[in-house]
């Protein structure tokens, strides 16, 4: 049996594409945006939701087939340095000046964590922090 890929890292690292390829090459699965509490802690910044606080302070639950490919959409759509409007968790992030400065894109965190079946590992995902929370991440979709 194969050892789950996992990788954790802050998303305005100049290293991250390289990480994200040594680490999973072409593979997917889901990831999840979060942001440091203290920057250089790499401890998540807990946010309150509906139901209850989130520890791991969850912004965003997406889906790749690759890794590669998306999670650097993902990256291009949260910079200050870029205008892409590419992915929807960077569209809402950039929607308001408020978000930006209570969630620094320097303080940004991405975990991957590796699926053969992506789409339904991002559902499950999603149903559980529904469930935990009473309502999705705060830049994902819902509906």
């Amino acid at each position: 049996m194969q050892a789950e890929k996992y990788l954790s890292a802050r998303i305005s690292d100049p290293e991250f594409w390289n990480q994200v390829n040594q680490a999973f090459g072409l593979a997917g699965g889901i990831y999840r945006v979060s942001c440091e509490g203290e920057l250089g802690t790499r401890l998540p910044m807990p946010i309150s939701r509906l139901l209850s606080t989130d520890p791991a302070g969850t912004l965003y639950i997406g889906m790749a087939a690759s890794f590669v490919n998306r999670v650097i959409e993902l990256k291009k759509s949260l910079s200050p340095d870029h205008r892409s409007a590419a992915h929807e968790c960077g569209s809402r992030y950039k929607s308001h000046v408020a978000i930006a400065e209570r969630f620094p894109y320097q303080r940004l965190l991405i975990t991957l964590e590796h699926s053969n079946a992506p789409r339904e590992a991002e559902l499950i995902a999603l149903k559980t922090y529904y469930d935990t929370f009473g309502e999705l991440p705060p830049f994902n979709r819902s509906g």
